[in-house]
C-alpha cells in the first residue's frame, strides 16, 4: 500500500504533465491558426465581396466554400495529425499512470503488459475521442472550418455598409477571439478524453477483475472554484470497468479512478493508515481532502468557492441551507430566461 504522500504527488504530477502538454499544442495551434486566418482576411478583403454591384452574392458564396476549404486544409487536418504524434508519449503516460492507481491502492495487474499502442492505435484514439459531441477528428476538420466560413460570410454582411475598414475589425475581435477560444477547448477537451481511454484500458484489461470488481470505476471530479455543478454531482458515482467516459461538457477535467481507490485507506509516512486524499483548492490553500468527504460536503465547506461555482446568489442559497445539493445543480443548469421586455 502506497504512503499519502506519494498518492497526492502521483495526482499532481500527472495533472501537471497533462497541462503542459496542452498549452504546448494550444500555443502552436493558435500560432497556425492567426496565420491561416489573416490569409483569410486578405482574401476577404481582395475577393470584390465587400462591393455593391451585380454577382455579389456568387462572390460571397466562392470565398466562403473557398474560407471553409481553406481553415481544413492549412489548420484543421495538419492539426489533428499534430496531435496524433504529440499525443502517443502522453498515451504511454497515461498506461503507466493508471498502472500505479492500481497498484498503489493494493491491486493487482492480472495482465500486465497486456495493453500495447501503436502509432495507429493512438491515431484512432485521437481520431474517436468525443469532444462536444462530435469526434476530434471532426470538431477539427470539419465542424471548426464550416463555423470560421459561418462568421466570415455573417460578418461579410454586415460589412457591406461599411466600407472604410470598420469590417476589419469587427472580423479581427469576433472571428478570430472566438475561433481561437473553439481551439482552446476543443485541444484540452482532447487531451483529456484520450488520457481517460487510455488509463480506462488499464482498468479493464490489465487489472485483477475481482480487485476491480462489477462498478470498479468511480468518477471523479476536480475540487476547485472552475469547477461544474454537473460534474461535482456525478462525482462519486460507480461504473463498470467498461464504461466509456462521455464528458457532459467541453474542457471536462473529470477522470475514473478504481473505487478502491477512494475507498481503502493508505498509510501515512509514520506508517499509519489514513484515507485516501486528494488535492482540493477551496476557500484557503489547497489541501489534500479525504476522498470520503462528498463534494456536496465540500462545496457547502467552502461558501466563496461555491458562490464561483454556482453564481454568487444561488451560491449563497446553497450555503445558507435554503436550498440543497441537488436543487442548485437543477437550477444552475436549466434555460435562462430572458428578461420581459
Amino acid at each position: 500500500m502506497a504512503d499519502l504522500s506519494a498518492q497526492v504527488e502521483a495526482f499532481l504530477r500527472n495533472a501537471l504533465s497533462a497541462k503542459k502538454l496542452e498549452d504546448r499544442l494550444i500555443k502552436q495551434a493558435l500560432r497556425d491558426l492567426r496565420t491561416t486566418l489573416a490569409v483569410v482576411e486578405r482574401a476577404v478583403g481582395s475577393s470584390g465581396a465587400l462591393a455593391v454591384g451585380p454577382g455579389r452574392e456568387r462572390i460571397i458564396a466562392s470565398i466562403v466554400a473557398a474560407v471553409g476549404r481553406s481553415v481544413q486544409d492549412s489548420f484543421g487536418v495538419p492539426q489533428l495529425a499534430a496531435m496524433q504524434n504529440a499525443l502517443a508519449p502522453f498515451v504511454e503516460r497515461q498506461l503507466d499512470f493508471a498502472r500505479r492507481m492500481v497498484t498503489m491502492a493494493g491491486g493487482e495487474l492480472a495482465s500486465d503488459g497486456a495493453v500495447q499502442v501503436t502509432q495507429a492505435q493512438v491515431n484512432r484514439l485521437v481520431n474517436d475521442a468525443v469532444v462536444g459531441g462530435k469526434t476530434l477528428s471532426t470538431q477539427l476538420t470539419a465542424t471548426l472550418p464550416a463555423a470560421v466560413a459561418d462568421r466570415v460570410e455573417r460578418y461579410i454582411r454586415l460589412g457591406l455598409s461599411d466600407l472604410g475598414g470598420e469590417v476589419f475589425r469587427t472580423y479581427e475581435d469576433a472571428v478570430v477571439r472566438v475561433t481561437e477560444n473553439n481551439v482552446e477547448a476543443i485541444i484540452r477537451t482532447g487531451v483529456q478524453e484520450v488520457g481517460n481511454a487510455a488509463q480506462q484500458a488499464i482498468y479493464e484489461f490489465e487489472a485483477d477483475p475481482a480487485w476491480m470488481g462489477p462498478e470498479g470505476l468511480v468518477w471523479t471530479a476536480v475540487l476547485d472554484s472552475a469547477v461544474c455543478p454537473i460534474c461535482l454531482k456525478l462525482d462519486g458515482k460507480r461504473f463498470p470497468t467498461d464504461y466509456r467516459k462521455v464528458s457532459p461538457h467541453m474542457q471536462c477535467r473529470c477522470y475514473l479512478l478504481p473505487w478502491k481507490w477512494r475507498s481503502e485507506d493508505m498509510t501515512d509516512p509514520s506508517g499509519n493508515k489514513v484515507p485516501p486524499k486528494r488535492p482540493a483548492d477551496g476557500d484557503g490553500a489547497e489541501q489534500a481532502l479525504s476522498f470520503k468527504v462528498a463534494a456536496r460536503q465540500w462545496v457547502s465547506d467552502n461558501p466563496a468557492t461555491a458562490q464561483a461555482i454556482f453564481g454568487k446568489k444561488l451560491g449563497q442559497r446553497l450555503v445558507d441551507g435554503e436550498i440543497g445539493f441537488d436543487k442548485a445543480v437543477k437550477l444552475w443548469s436549466a434555460p435562462k430566461t430572458p428578461p420581459a421586455t
